[in-house]
């Protein structure tokens, strides 16, 4: 059996061990959830930066531009620094991350794009073909692991061909030279009215505030755990102290108690602090001296029964030895019954006796002299002798065969 002493240091160690791995995991994912929203505030800045840009390009820059070099400008004019939005927000962007140290990735990927460096890459390919058939995607976002590091990566449906663009995108013959002289007669030509080209594609490296939360989860993990293990701590010493330690002294009195019942009936000191234990304590000091009580009487009752049992066991044991000698008196006189009454039942029944020599037949037609036969059946001895009768006919007898002369 586990001791309660050693069943509370488990149970506060596991609770410990639990509480802390979920502080940890806990502290680990809210903070890289934060620097996932982080990521996605910061891909939005980006893009409605660059939207902006745009925007202006689009709206205020390249009308004013186009209205005052009207006058100046040869068809074959062309210069991408104020003509084209998308190379504008391209540099602005290199300048921004040079300035800001950056790692960011930002880039107006298409299929065939016009500049090499916004030619889209397998993945933008794939989402740009997927905004192709399916209107309603609008943008899909992701973590990915690229070259081994994470990114949340944010896709975006970029521009549709507009018919004020077509003449630079269309045929290579309508485009001003210096744009084919520049990009070739290849590049995002042959485009249609509405047709989607371009998608925008964003990276927010990962790896940085991953490790920041990483440390940002140890730091705090470190102090929480500090904190919970000293609370721990108190609080395993106060209920050692208010509970185990005097439910440890009343199991020792017990196992006292058990080891040597003379201690049954002392008292054990009542704790100071906590009325639970004080109360258990009292109770178990009240059962103590009750049971105390409750063995001497037991004691003193068994005293007087065994008195009683052992004088009772002496009169059976005189009973039993009177009952002994009569009981071998009747059997002496029932084997002397038995052994009379088989000598009367030997000479019971019809004897047959010569009626003249007086022999009696026993079996197989053999016949005894009368005395043998008797003697052989009774404890009964002959002496012979001979009556008066007989021996006055016997002598008649003898005189007779004297008188009697001898035959010739």
């Amino acid at each position: 059996m586990v001791s309660a002493k050693k069943l509370f240091l488990v149970l506060y160690v596991a609770s410990f061990v639990t509480v802390a791995a979920a502080i940890v995991v806990t502290v680990n994912y809210h903070q890289r959830e934060q620097a996932l929203a982080e990521a996605q505030e910061k891909a939005h800045l980006i893009l409605d930066h660059n939207m902006a840009i745009h925007s202006y390009f689009s709206n205020q820059l390249k009308p004013h531009v186009f209205d005052l070099s009207d006058r100046y400008r040869t068809p074959e004019y062309f210069d991408p620094v104020w003509m084209s939005s998308t190379y504008a927000v391209r540099e602005i962007d290199a300048y921004n991350k040079a300035l800001s140290r950056s790692d960011y990735y930002y880039k107006e990927c298409a299929v065939n794009a016009r500049s090499p460096k916004n030619e889209a890459d397998p993945f933008e390919r794939a989402f740009i073909a997927d905004l192709k058939r399916d209107i309603s995607l609008n943008a899909r976002s992701d973590i990915r692991d690229i070259d081994g590091k994470p990114y949340f990566v944010v896709m975006r449906r970029g521009e549709s061909m507009e018919k004020s663009c077509l003449r630079c995108h269309s045929m290579p013959q309508s485009a001003p030279a210096e744009l084919v002289r520049q990009y070739g007669e290849t590049r995002s030509f042959n485009r249609q009215d509405r047709e989607l080209v371009s998608a925008i594609s964003i990276r927010i490296p990962l790896q940085q505030a991953y490790a920041s939360a990483n440390e940002l989860s140890f730091k705090l993990s470190v102090l929480l755990l500090t904190i919970l293990g000293v609370s721990s701590a108190l609080q395993f010493l106060f209920m050692d102290r208010l509970l185990l330690g005097p439910l440890g002294e009343l199991r020792d009195r017990t196992m006292a108690i058990i080891r040597d019942d003379s201690k049954l009936g002392e008292d054990i000191v009542l704790p100071s602090q906590g009325t639970e234990l004080r109360e258990l304590t009292g109770a178990f000091n009240d059962l103590s001296r009750h049971l105390r009580a409750e063995k001497d009487g037991l004691v003193g009752q068994v005293k007087e029964r065994t008195a009683e049992l052992e004088t009772l066991n002496r009169k059976l044991e005189q009973d039993v030895a009177e009952r002994k000698v009569i009981q071998g008196e009747l059997a002496a006189k029932v084997q002397e019954l038995e052994a009379a009454l088989a000598k009367v039942r030997i000479l019971e029944g019809v004897i047959p006796i010569c009626s003249y020599c007086k022999k009696i037949r026993k079996d197989e037609e053999i016949w005894q002299q009368m005395e043998q036969y008797i003697s052989e059946h009774t404890d009964a001895m002959f002496s012979h002798g001979i009556c008066p009768s007989c021996f006055a006919e016997m002598k008649e007898g003898l005189q007779s065969k004297r008188e009697k002369p001898p035959e010739s």
